[in-house]
């Protein structure tokens, strides 16, 4: 095991799941501090007060985007980390390589589709038009980096099979540091608005991909790069899709719920639709915080079943629930709490800061929820079991919100109302899980017993 990887096989799992998701939690909480700080500086120079709307707008779309490469980028995570689990370096070497491939050309299919179908997307989530025109421009701007992002999504998750999340803290400090610059230099200095927060957004994603891909060249760890890999392995490929796809569309399904609601969001108006565009900011952060331990957590059992420790893998488990309720618990306190003077700073429109503190009240109190959820999701992907996640999101984060948000909603319509759907959705999903996690971990642990 080498010095910059997490010894996943033995000794103590908090510490190993801490050293992998701490790194986690600081870059996702600097990195949306970033985009606090993106937004502040954009409402700073507004002259309309629409650009934050603008740009809001586009968050629950963008989010589906980025949430499909996120997922599909955990098939390559989970077969790299039983790779590694299981010593065969060739195939890690095979795995990596086919991910980046695929990345590149992944990305650039989603580029081609965000920037051709912008006013189709946003149309569809009811985007008010006073806010159409400048939304269409940032999201086809954001969209063409989209091949950079998946990218540097794609090195992470290979990076973060060995633990080795430091380096990807690094990276993501470092890129959100050139992120704010570019943002003070374009939209501060030289006025450019939206235009100016898009570009910088994709230099930023420059930086994130050139610093991932010559970390995993240089890499002295189990996971390593080689030119000669770069291109689609058999059977690397399908079995990164088998896990990646249904991850991706999971991930996907969450935001299309989220569209669903950010729909009847946007009915009540732009000051509604900029208040909920706040608290998806925070509640993104909080999001981060609690889905950390999550990621932390699939290469543990991943790695440990590849190896045929079953009983620590499912240590691993259960170690990080207690750990993702601590810290949610205690995060979204503070966030439901303060969520009055954290909205003003993004908004001096009393009607917008109710708006955005009636969203973060309800969800950030019960965010913890989701991470247990999404640790039951990480173990069963890591277990190889990705298609039932897809299918828990799709009933309950999906076909139950579409229920509330057309059918329940427009008996009670207020927007309390209206957020209630998540937690009542998290634990649906968590109870349907538990009905899959124990008889899977049971067979897997019979199929590794020692023969007598």
């Amino acid at each position: 095991m080498r010095t910059k990887d997490v010894n996943m096989l033995s000794g103590s799992i908090t510490k190993g799941l801490l050293v992998i998701c701490i790194p986690v939690m600081i870059m996702n909480v600097i990195q949306s501090m970033f985009n606090i700080v993106d937004m502040t500086i954009l409402k700073s120079f507004d002259t309309d007060g629409m650009a934050v709307g603008a740009v809001g707008v586009c968050g629950s779309l963008i989010t589906l985007i980025s949430n499909l490469v996120v997922g599909i980028s955990t098939g390559s995570n989970v077969i790299i980390a039983k790779y590694i689990g299981k010593g065969e370096q060739q195939n890690i070497n095979r795995a990596a390589g086919t991910s980046i491939a695929f990345s590149a050309v992944g990305g650039l299919a989603l580029a081609v589709i965000g920037v051709s179908c912008a006013e189709l997307f946003l149309r569809w989530v009811n985007c008010p038009e006073e806010l159409f025109s400048r939304a269409v421009l940032y999201f086809r701007l954001y969209f063409a980096g989209i091949p950079l992002l998946m990218i540097y999504n794609f090195c992470s998750s290979a990076l973060r099979a060995s633990g080795n999340s430091r380096r990807i803290m690094m990276i993501s400090i470092t890129g959100g540091v050139v992120k704010v610059c570019m943002t003070c230099l374009l939209v501060a200095a030289f006025r450019m608005g939206i235009v100016g927060v898009a570009l910088a957004t994709i230099i930023s994603w420059l930086a994130f991909a050139a610093m991932g891909l010559i970390s995993l060249f240089r890499s002295n760890g189990s996971v390593k790069l080689y030119m000669d890999h770069l291109r689609f392995y058999r059977p690397e490929l399908p079995q990164i899709l088998r896990i990646g796809v249904p991850s991706g569309l999971q991930m996907g399904l969450y935001s299309v719920a989220n569209v669903m609601i950010s729909s009847a969001v946007n009915s009540f108006g732009a000051q509604a639709t900029t208040g909920i565009s706040i608290a998806n900011t925070f509640d993104g952060l909080l999001y981060n915080i609690c889905h950390a331990t999550s990621l932390a957590v699939m290469p543990f059992v991943s790695q440990n079943i590849g190896a045929g420790n079953v009983k620590r893998a499912s240590k691993s488990v259960w170690k990080g629930i207690l750990l993702t309720v601590g810290i949610g618990a205690f995060f979204g306190a503070l966030s439901a709490i303060f969520s009055g003077p954290l909205s003003s700073i993004m908004s001096d429109d009393p009607v917008v800061i109710d708006y955005s503190r009636q969203k973060m009240i309800i969800i950030s109190s019960t965010y913890f929820i989701c991470g247990i959820n999404d640790i039951f999701n990480a173990a069963l992907r890591g277990m190889g079991k990705p298609t039932f996640p897809t299918v828990t999101t799709l009933i309950f984060m999906c076909g139950l919100r579409f229920a509330w948000v057309y059918f329940v909603f427009p008996l009670f319509p207020n927007l309390t109302f209206l957020y209630l759907v998540w937690p009542i959705g998290w634990v649906a999903s968590i109870i349907c899980g538990l009905c899959v996690y124990f008889p899977t971990m049971k067979k897997l642990a019979k199929q590794h017993e020692p023969a007598a």
